[in-house]
């Protein structure tokens, strides 16, 4: 009998919220502070930006108000927003690029750390989450190690995120379309989430 993806996904689901969750904890407590410090001044130069965003956005609202009044024409409101542009990005563009690099190693935290807590949870329980037992669904085939790496790990969170979506929807449409419901990493790694109780292969 075929799953549907909405089982499927509510599985998924289950299973990656607590992680994400415990990441983000992490994150709070301790690891956010970690990345900060090689950023001497992060938050100065956080508040600092900020403060500037405010009234860059202020000033731009006082052109908008004058062009709105008819004080000031189109032509003149596009320049001098133009004008309050360039100079807001030259004023903070050392503090963007410091920003945007903390951003970016935080997004590798959370991406890396997902996947590897992830690997861990499901070598633990065996590919038998309890996202998976709360759907009343398991996970039959070929389970050891490899198998589990190459099913939740490649074939999946590394296949979805370097595809930047489209693997995603290659799956979705392999589980809706296909007789079985298999997708990719059933097929490569020899193992099928089915009901419990019920025989494999079907």
């Amino acid at each position: 009998m075929k799953i549907s993806i909405f089982k499927k996904s509510m599985a998924y689901l289950v299973d990656a919220i607590p992680i994400i969750f415990i990441l983000m904890i992490m994150n709070t407590l301790f690891v956010g502070e970690l990345l900060k410090n090689q950023y001497p001044d992060y938050d100065t130069n956080y508040e600092t930006y900020q403060d500037n965003l405010t009234d860059y956005n202020d000033e731009l609202d006082l052109y908008y108000n004058d062009l709105e009044a008819e004080l000031i024409t189109q032509d003149e409101y596009d320049t001098q927003a133009e004008t309050l542009k360039a100079s807001f990005v030259i004023v903070n563009e050392a503090t963007e690029e410091i920003i945007f690099d903390y951003f970016t190693i935080v997004l590798y935290y959370f991406l890396i750390g997902f996947i590897l807590l992830k690997y861990i949870y499901i070598l633990v329980t065996k590919g038998q989450t309890f996202g998976l037992k709360m759907m009343k669904l398991e996970l039959v085939g070929r389970i050891n190690w490899f198998n589990l790496l190459l099913r939740e790990i490649f074939w999946r969170e590394v296949f979805w995120i370097f595809t930047f979506g489209v693997g995603l929807m290659i799956d979705l449409i392999m589980v809706t379309f296909t007789p079985k419901g298999k997708s990719l990493r059933d097929i490569f790694s020899n193992t099928q989430v089915i009901y419990q109780g019920t025989s494999y292969p079907f």
